[in-house]
């Protein structure tokens, strides 16, 4: 655009936009009324076209101005004696002040605008039959960049983010009280609400109806042991930390209870650290005491889901109670969805962590608990999908692990071969380890793949258990079949979990393992070395297993549970006696 006193014609006409014509320019500049100013020359020479929210814009600014003026006025009528209450001591021109003609219009004009803009683009998104659903040039088209720990949001999470976060930076332009404050207050928690009951409805249907949820939670909504003790994993608390602040894990204090967020009892955040010895990532290094914290967390959580591990005979689901890859991909969508949207909400909300940072009067203090309140219920059912992405993944495996004890490869006498629910749990790992990570991100991958280091040598612990309990004969080449099984499983797993940031923890799975294929080693010993090794480790396993192992007859023993009995009788005598 042409200066001002040249193109513009704002200056003498025929002015080259000398010293004298630039004075001149100045002067009728000067004299132009506000509107003409702004559409003329503020507008023109900055670039930009005439919006109603530029008033937010400009408020501060003028605010601060304002401020100054009247504070330099009041100095100066108390430096000459003038009355400080006169109308020219307070600048009582007859004049509207810029303040309160920007505030009218932001009342009027702009706050009606924002409101139509966030709620209309919040409902328009949620009617779109794909509204939560993985976006597909990122799922199916590989468009997650490479190298990326992060998936790309739904569209109904990106609009809700969209259209709701001019109007936080609207909330810390305008003055800590007043009627348009908590006007915007409100209109953020609509908007927020409205997306909240769709998202409720959205995660019925992923999750109603499913064996994994079913584990999770009752008939009345209410969460099971198993969920809570889940909550309480090392891993829980990492992955909370990965899509919130630190501090959002301890600040929950009573009043944020009443204000929309669940409380811990029933599945939401928990503010407490997690145990030391639990299951870690690689990049955090643990003692090897802590090895006991962490296996007795396990075995707690393992004594929740005992329709998963004290199984006799392959598990059997009803189909449509499992999840397809397509579901699958769309629950870990929608949990890295409302959890990196809840996230996002609250780094807007800002300085609004602190109550007292907006004053200290009640209403504004709810206002604001509303808010937050509302962000912590999308973050809550995050977390609810994100634990039904782990346990349907412990469900898939047992489901396939299960089978291991019937297979016919175990009575094979002249090859040794592996079971075919081997090879199929391979491919489930690899298979649902990509589509999770593409759909819902590394975060939710690492937490939905969690602890099986631990899971997967108890099952197959389970199915020596079941063979050494005569069900099926067992050869040799079954026996080492059992041990070759633990160290494809160990080296498919180990790839499925081998990208950032997963929760694989190094020392859990080397103990793990190792003890399986103890266990397993045990079937092929005879009678006398077996013996010999009870001698050495008597605490290594159970008394229920040893005794197992004893009256198992395989092939280089007879089984006799009395030489335990004896065995063990002897011991205890010769500890008496040292």
């Amino acid at each position: 655009p042409g200066g001002i006193g040249g193109g513009s014609g704002l200056g003498r006409p025929g002015a080259s936009g000398g010293p004298d014509g630039w004075k001149k320019g100045r002067l009728n500049v000067a004299e132009l009324p506000a509107g003409q100013f702004v559409s003329t020359v503020l507008l023109v020479r900055t670039g930009t076209d005439p919006e109603v929210r530029h008033a937010l814009t400009f408020r501060r600014s003028v605010s601060r101005w304002t401020h100054e003026v009247t504070e330099g006025r009041r100095e100066l009528a108390l430096s000459t004696g003038e009355d400080v209450r006169s109308g020219t001591a307070r600048g009582g021109d007859g004049e509207e002040g810029a303040l309160p003609y920007m505030d009218n219009i932001i009342q009027r004009t702009l706050l009606p605008e924002m409101q139509d803009e966030a709620v209309n683009a919040v409902i328009h998104f949620l009617e779109r039959g794909d509204a939560f659903d993985p976006v597909a040039g990122d799922v199916f088209s590989g468009g997650r960049r490479r190298g990326s720990s992060e998936a790309e949001m739904s569209v109904a999470c990106q609009a809700l983010y969209a259209s709701t976060r001019p109007i936080f930076m609207a909330l810390h332009r305008l003055p800590r009280g007043g009627d348009m404050y908590l006007s915007l207050a409100t209109m953020l928690e609509h908007a927020m609400l409205t997306f909240i009951s769709r998202m409720k409805q959205r995660v019925g249907e992923v999750c109603h109806g499913k064996a994994a949820f079913a584990l999770l939670e009752d008939q009345r909504g209410s969460p099971t042991p198993l969920s809570r003790h889940m909550e309480q994993r090392a891993a829980f608390g990492m992955f909370q930390r990965v899509h919130s602040d630190e501090d959002d894990l301890d600040d929950a204090g009573p009043a944020d209870a009443g204000a929309g967020r669940p409380s811990s009892a029933g599945g939401g955040i928990l503010p407490l650290a997690p145990p030391e010895g639990d299951t870690s990532p690689r990049r955090t290094s643990r003692s090897s005491s802590s090895s006991e914290t962490g296996r007795g967390s396990f075995e707690r959580e393992v004594a929740q889901i005992d329709v998963l591990t004290k199984f006799d005979e392959p598990l059997q689901f009803e189909h449509s109670t499992l999840c397809s890859d397509e579901e699958l991909m769309r629950a870990a969508c929608l949990a890295n969805s409302l959890l990196t949207v809840a996230g996002l909400l609250d780094g807007q909300l800002g300085s609004g962590r602190a109550a007292g940072g907006w004053g200290n009067k009640s209403s504004k203090i709810k206002a604001i608990r509303d808010l937050r309140g509302a962000i912590r219920t999308i973050r809550h059912h995050g977390l609810r999908v994100a634990k039904f992405c782990r346990v349907e993944v412990l469900i898939q495996t047992a489901r396939r692990m299960s089978q291991i004890s019937m297979s016919s490869v175990l009575q094979a006498e002249d090859a040794v071969r592996l079971p075919s629910c081997v090879n199929s749990l391979g491919e489930y790992l690899t298979i649902s380890g990509d589509n999770i990570r593409e759909s819902g991100g590394d975060a939710v991958a690492a937490y939905a793949f969690s602890s099986l280091e631990q899971y997967i040598p108890f099952y197959l612990m389970q199915s020596a258990r079941i063979m050494a309990g005569g069900a099926r004969p067992i050869t040799m080449n079954g026996i080492e079949s059992l041990d070759r099984t633990g160290s494809v499983l160990y080296r498919d797993l180990k790839g499925a979990t081998g990208f950032e940031g997963s929760f694989w923890d190094e020392g859990a799975a080397a103990e793990s393992f190792e003890g399986s294929a103890v266990f397993v080693s045990l079937m092929e010993l005879t009678m006398g070395d077996l013996e010999d090794f009870y001698r050495e480790n008597p605490g290594r396993f159970s008394d229920k297993d040893y005794a197992l192992m004893f009256q198992f007859s395989g092939p280089r023993r007879r089984g006799d549970s009395r030489r335990f009995n004896l065995l063990k009788s002897k011991l205890k005598t010769e500890r008496r006696g040292g």
